[in-house]
């Protein structure tokens, strides 16, 4: 293959996949109940819920999942990283300027666990919503589950399970998180 047949075909892939990113960017927008400006969704995002909000400026990362018969709310700047599922059964709300990292799981509910009935057939429980506030970091494959209100500027550590309420400008890490400190 000569260097004109390699330069043609770096043009023609980059065509595609600026036109491919386009496209997808229009059709994620298009299954929102609302949106804002200036947001960015990468290739593969996953629209699996009716009732999504999105302020202006979030920015999703590939294979994010937003699924669930509730309501999900993302905030003004807020980044979702890569493989990150957030399930509403009735709400899930993030704040403005929130970094997730890749590999989160946020989910306002749970299995029921009644001895007497298979648990496939039970219907979910929920505690409550989840809120997690503004500037807030979820590390790595941070887990947030049902009821939990993280405050604003809290950070939770890689690989955290977060089971209860977190205060304002906590660092809170382990399984369960635990509060540890907090921001200066």
């Amino acid at each position: 293959m000569n260097g004109f047949s390699v330069l043609l075909m770096k043009v023609f892939r980059r065509i595609k996949n600026r036109f491919s990113g386009w496209y997808h960017s229009t059709s994620f927008l298009s299954g929102l109940e609302q949106y804002g400006t200036g947001i960015t969704a990468n290739e593969k995002v996953y629209l699996w819920c009716d009732h999504v909000t999105v302020d202006d400026g979030a920015y999703f990362y590939q294979n994010v999942t937003l699924w669930g018969p509730g309501r999900i709310h993302i905030g003004k700047n807020t980044g979702i990283g890569i493989n990150t599922v957030i399930y509403a059964t009735e709400s899930v709300s993030v704040g403005d300027n929130t970094i997730i990292a890749a590999n989160c799981y946020i989910i306002d509910s749970n299995h029921g666990i009644t001895r007497d009935e298979l648990i496939r057939n039970q219907k979910s429980t929920v505690k409550g919503p989840v809120i997690i506030g503004r500037d807030v970091w979820l590390g790595a494959g941070a887990k947030v589950l049902s009821g939990v209100h993280i405050g604003d500027g809290a950070v939770i550590g890689a690989q955290s399970v977060v089971t209860h309420d977190i205060p304002e400008n906590a660092i809170a890490v382990g399984i369960p998180a635990k509060v540890i400190g907090y921001r200066e």
